[in-house]
């Protein structure tokens, strides 16, 4: 007999039972039988692709079948490996504690980590005072020197070809060349780990550090394109933050190095849309410009 009872045939079927402990908790307490974790009642955590829960002071997160979700496999891989290599790198990060598959109705893989215990950066930026804002960001621009370095491909997604789905050509008549002759004349190193969703959700502010968490989408490529969300959600209008993230990062141009993260990242063209507030007539020294007045607080302003 099946501990998953639930027939899943397509993706609204696992999003309507993705957060009921009642369907996953048999499935649930079988793998912590086999992996000899305590068990206590699994209480939903919300996530986005996973059935997650807390399980007492671990989380389990259970993928969906691959009969749903192709990327199923990539995204465990990708999940187990970087909390694997966070911990070799001394960075905060869940700690890994189990990771497999098991055969039932569907095979199902899963992670069992220990959360990071702290507040997002979104309920830090919400209360803590400007010198706490700007020693965080030199803390979290410190920690992207590690995160941020080269690595072996570790799933089977082609960052390449994902990133040449984005189309450039709408943005503005002449945007498509003037990306390619900028792209030209700024190389960048196409083998480093990226997290590529680096937000005010999956920053996480703890005691003594700043962590990271949600790994799923993690993967290979330049290390420009992490700046995007980071500086323009996790970080925007936040001077302090920025400031801070600066220094850790030691890096003198940072606009710059926004820029080439739009360019190189598939989603590129939508946040471009958003930091200029429009849809269409976009040049790139009119990006350059709204990109330094974000970063410096002026259009041209070194630092």
């Amino acid at each position: 007999m099946d501990y998953f009872q639930t027939e899943i045939k397509q993706w609204s079927d696992w999003q309507a039972v993705v957060t009921n402990s009642a369907v996953f908790e048999p499935l649930i307490r079988q793998i912590y039988s086999s992996e000899h974790e305590p068990f206590k009642t699994p209480v939903a955590v919300t996530t986005d692709f996973c059935a997650t829960f807390a399980v007492g002071p671990t989380q389990i997160a259970i993928f969906p079948p691959a009969v749903v979700a192709v990327t199923t496999r990539d995204r465990y891989q990708t999940e187990r490996f970087s909390l694997t290599r966070l911990a070799r790198l001394q960075l905060a990060a869940p700690r890994l504690c189990h990771a497999g598959f098991i055969f039932d109705a569907y095979q199902f893989y899963y992670v069992i980590y220990q959360p990071l215990t702290g507040v997002t950066l979104t309920e830090f930026k919400a209360t803590a005072e400007p010198l706490a804002k700007a020693t965080l960001g030199q803390q979290l621009g410190t920690a992207l020197l590690k995160l941020n370095t080269a690595v072996p491909q570790f799933n089977q997604v082609d960052q390449t070809k994902v990133d040449q789905r984005a189309t450039w050509q709408p943005l503005g008549t002449t945007f498509a060349a003037e990306r390619a002759q900028f792209l030209a004349q700024h190389s960048v190193q196409g083998d480093q780990f990226v997290h590529g969703a680096l937000t005010g959700e999956t920053i996480v502010v703890t005691a003594d550090q700043v962590g990271f968490c949600h790994f799923q989408t993690a993967h290979v490529g330049p290390r420009q394109t992490e700046l995007v969300p980071l500086l323009l959600a996790a970080a925007y209008q936040e001077p302090d933050l920025i400031a801070g993230l600066k220094k850790g990062l030691a890096r003198p141009d940072l606009a710059t190095d926004l820029l080439i993260g739009l360019l190189w990242r598939t989603d590129g063209p939508s946040w471009i849309r958003q930091v200029m507030g429009r849809e269409t007539g976009i040049t790139l020294p009119q990006l350059q410009a709204q990109l330094a007045i974000i970063i410096n607080g002026k259009a041209g302003a070194e630092g």
